[in-house]
């Protein structure tokens, strides 16, 4: 499926192109026009650095290319891998013969300059511009994986290899590309341009080269407009100077060692720029692979809550139909039995202790029945927690205030669960053991979810509090999601509990 818009395509992507496109055509007018402009140099470092950068590059891209296409099954990224293992091949095979300085055994000196150079050079470009303009065609339609994409990767570099091979082998029986007079005028003069019609064989081959990539620019161009990847504009970048440095090679080939063109340049902007665009591409799958988990964990949190929901319901209607029913058959017998019985002394006081824990009993159960139905029938943290607090201070007569501050806190439906049950469980501790007139709950939502549960009760030291008090649980219930939990409180001065809860990262916005 294609990816639906890592960025918008835009107008300034294509005047970004428009103006790269004139730029390279007023430059390379000047080099026809102004004869004081040299088209080559001649400078061995210089031809050995661009040389070795240029098999660095080309190997880099095809190898993040090649590993691309065969993980994310993307045809066109093996197809685009392939040409650059054709390109790394002959720009080897150049290195190979510069080091060792074979290059007069191959006929690439300035000295002696033959027609195997020019033709291993067509033969690999050539091949390279097919397999991006079929990459190009395959970008544009749904992505498919290869059958067998390591093939695919090395077979056409192989076989370049070996036609280079078997040229060097008759190097005497080559076709002259280039005639041997104009070859003579170049080694005279290596850094002028080559004469006007002095070699057309040269011209119309370099031409169809650069017809060829600029193919594939375009259909690099189609492919960013379709689905907006700046890893594509900057292919058609890169492969639009790649169509210039074959006119500039048409004006001056720089196939041999020690000579430096314009056209050499122009192929190592084509392999910096291309490069570029792989390292932007290869952010923006990351990215969608962290949008694609942060969507992928959110589903399956919503399928666990979604059976958790479930597993609640039953449970409130089991504990409703079932327990708490007891409890009020319960209560009736007890408060029938008190009024007929004559009970007095000691046995008045067990009745009374029995209707307590009877209502406690009660209570708990309607707080169980109360979590679980706001847990599958509504909204958010913050609506749970205010329809608790104000049925808390319509039941019990204690006046409860809830406060909010900041956005609506972001957590996950379990961390949802475990906040209401610390709220309901400090809110039970309030009634049963703070003697309290008032408790307050403000709830706060700034980089973290702090909730704080207050009251004016008479308070306790924590550090000798009683297992009833239910601290443990609360604190139990806040190292299950991760949050803080600290109870403050001194005899007469009340009670305090506050719980950090960290917030769930809202998922990341691509941009281009």
């Amino acid at each position: 499926m294609k990816e639906t818009a890592a960025v918008r395509p835009s107008r300034a992507g294509d005047l970004a192109l428009v103006a790269l496109a004139l730029g390279l055509a007023v430059a390379t007018a000047l080099i026809v026009t102004l004869p004081a402009v040299v088209p080559g140099i001649v400078n061995d470092r210089l031809d050995i650095g661009i040389t070795m950068a240029s098999l660095l590059v080309s190997v880099a891209v095809a190898a993040l290319n090649g590993a691309r296409g065969r993980v994310a099954g993307d045809a066109g990224a093996v197809l685009r891998g392939s040409a650059f293992w054709v390109l790394a091949a002959l720009n080897l095979l150049i290195f190979a013969v510069q080091i060792p300085g074979a290059e007069a055994s191959f006929g690439a000196s300035l000295e002696a300059p033959g027609q195997l150079p020019v033709i291993a050079t067509i033969v690999a470009r050539g091949a390279a511009a097919i397999l991006l303009i079929g990459a190009g065609i395959v970008a544009l339609r749904e992505p498919s994986p290869l059958a067998r994409p390591g093939w695919v990767l090395a077979a056409p570099a192989i076989l370049v290899g070996l036609v280079i091979a078997a040229a060097a082998a008759v190097q005497d029986q080559l076709p002259a590309v280039i005639d041997p007079a104009t070859l003579a005028e170049l080694a005279r003069n290596p850094t002028a341009a080559l004469r006007p019609g002095a070699a057309p064989w040269l011209v119309t081959m370099q031409a169809t080269l650069g017809v060829g990539f600029l193919v594939a620019a375009l259909l690099a161009h189609r492919a960013w407009r379709s689905n907006g990847r700046i890893g594509q504009l900057l292919l058609s970048a890169g492969l639009l100077i790649a169509a210039f440095s074959q006119v500039h090679t048409a004006m001056h080939p720089g196939s041999f060692v020690s000579l430096v063109t314009t056209g050499d340049l122009l192929r190592l902007a084509f392999y910096i720029v291309l490069l570029i665009g792989f390292v932007i591409d290869s952010r923006d799958d990351l990215r969608a692979l962290r949008r694609a988990n942060v969507q992928l964990q959110r589903l399956s949190e919503a399928e666990l809550a979604g059976a958790a929901l479930e597993e609640r319901a039953r449970l409130a209607r089991e504990i409703h139909d079932g327990l708490a029913q007891d409890l009020w058959y319960a209560k009736l017998k007890q408060s029938r039995l008190a009024q007929t019985a004559d009970l007095g002394g000691e046995a008045l006081a067990l009745s009374h202790e029995v209707a307590d824990a009877i209502d406690s009993a009660l209570a708990e159960a309607r707080n169980a029945v109360a979590a679980m139905r706001e847990g599958v029938e509504a909204g958010s943290l913050l609506e749970m927690i205010s329809r608790h607090v104000d049925d808390f201070s319509d039941r019990f007569a204690i006046r409860a205030e809830i406060t909010q501050s900041g956005r609506p806190p972001d957590v996950g439906p379990r961390a949802q669960a475990e906040v209401l049950r610390i709220v309901q469980e400090a809110l039970t501790n309030v009634r049963k053991h703070a003697d309290a007139t008032v408790v307050r709950v403000d709830v706060a939502s700034d980089g973290e979810l702090r909730l704080v549960i207050a009251d004016n009760g008479r308070g306790f030291r924590t550090e000798s509090a009683p297992p009833g008090f239910g601290l443990e649980s609360m604190r139990q219930r806040a190292e299950l999601i991760g949050a803080r939990l600290t109870v403050t409180s001194e005899p007469q001065n009340g009670t305090r509990v506050e719980v950090h809860v960290p917030l769930r990262q809202r998922e990341e916005k691509g941009d281009g």
